[in-house]
């Protein structure tokens, strides 16, 4: 069964941001340290049930790449690709998106 992409990124982007507001950094290296995942399964909107993951990277220079991915819950419903929506927070707690990172990135590399 096709993702439904809208729902999935509203549920993605909610839970991202809630990251964003309460995430501490210190709490984000522990989880990434020790390999954790937080699990939840969620309603989106469109009343289909959706199983989110919630888990951190390392994303060098003692940042964290905060990762979200949402899909289908059921697994004979699980899409091939979930969606998944990503932020990096820098150890003084500043959070990034990627689409920031790479704007930044384009600022050091022009001329």
């Amino acid at each position: 069964m096709k993702l439904n992409e809208k729902v999935a990124a509203g549920i993605a982007e909610e839970y991202l941001d809630r990251w964003r507001r309460v995430a501490r950094y210190d709490e984000l290296a522990v989880m990434e340290e020790n390999g954790d995942k937080d699990w939840e399964n969620v309603t989106g909107e469109d009343g289909q049930e959706y199983k989110l993951l919630a888990y951190v990277l390392p994303h060098g220079d003692e940042a964290l790449r905060m990762v979200i991915s949402v899909n289908h819950r059921r697994r004979d419903h699980a899409a091939a690709d979930p969606l998944i929506r990503e932020a990096v927070m820098r150890s003084d707690g500043i959070v990034n998106t990627p689409a920031d990172l790479a704007e930044l990135e384009d600022r050091w590399l022009l001329p």
